[in-house]
């Protein structure tokens, strides 16, 4: 079991310019907010390197990656905490909070869902775009993308404790996914990665806005570091962790206002096994 957390605690200043629409606020809250994370089995990744300007291997080019056969499901909802196990093609699961039963639906053919296996597609391809910040990797990844102005959260829904804590702006309408870049980090050794799949958009806990903690991490296998010729050839022990509000999979029957409340305020994290080899 390996602290799923990067080594740093300090604000990471991000040198790449932004597309338009993401916003670096909610970008440092993942890095920020990390610590918040429960232990889990896969890689570390070190996301504290983006700064550098040492050495990075070389893992430019296109990768093939494969998923375990599972997805697993945490549910916080109400300060509880409910764990299940879905296939990897998702579906629909129910808990039991406070004897009644609440039923959530992971459909990947959703339109504005993301699975695991859409965030960090099955082939993807990876740049090293700045020379002088090798540890800086971009992959062009779904987005979120509100399809209206972004409001003030709701009183009492943001803030310490909540997946909002820095009050950021929501979407208070539908989310539609557009292909943009996202912005991973190589540790500081060249051994492992992390690719934040989060923060475009803050959802306003109904939508289906990717929580900012949303991430790829993996272990690197590289060769050639002695030589000058540092090459990545392999992921192992990747771990691709995607975060929702309860608002936005659930599929029971039409909720009351406290039945709301708690959905509005609830999490759904899915994680899944990868592996990757670059052809």
């Amino acid at each position: 079991m390996r602290d799923h957390v990067g080594s740093c605690g300090r604000r990471v200043v991000w040198p790449l310019k932004y597309p338009q629409g993401m916003r670096l606020n909610t970008l440092s809250l993942a890095l920020l907010s990390l610590n918040a994370l429960p232990l889990m089995m896969g890689a570390q990744g070190d996301g504290c390197a983006a700064g550098s300007r040492s050495p990075a291997p070389d893992v430019q080019g296109t990768w093939s990656i494969e998923y375990d056969n599972t997805i697993g499901v945490e549910v916080k909802i109400g300060g509880t905490v409910y764990n299940h196990e879905l296939g990897k093609g998702g579906g629909s699961f129910t808990i039991t909070h406070q004897g009644k039963p609440f039923t959530f639906n992971l459909d990947c053919s959703r339109p504005d869902v993301v699975c695991p296996g859409e965030a960090w597609p099955n082939q993807v391809v990876i740049e090293q775009r700045d020379v002088m910040h090798q540890h800086q990797m971009v992959v062009d990844l779904p987005t979120a993308k509100c399809d209206r102005a972004l409001t003030q959260p709701a009183p009492g829904t943001c803030g310490t404790g909540t997946s909002n804590p820095n009050c950021d702006l929501v979407c208070g309408g539908n989310i539609t996914l557009h292909t943009n870049p996202a912005f991973g980090v190589i540790g500081e050794s060249g051994d492992s990665f992390r690719l934040y799949l989060g923060g475009g958009v803050v959802t306003n806990g109904i939508n289906c806005a990717m929580l900012g903690y949303s991430l790829a991490d993996a272990d690197l296998v590289t060769s050639g570091q002695s030589s000058g010729a540092w090459e990545a050839t392999k992921m192992q022990a990747g771990l691709v962790t995607i975060g929702y509000a309860g608002g936005c999979l659930f599929a029971g029957p039409a909720p009351d206002g406290t039945t709301q409340a708690l959905l509005a305020g609830a999490e759904l994290k899915f994680t899944t096994g990868f592996t990757g080899t670059k052809q």
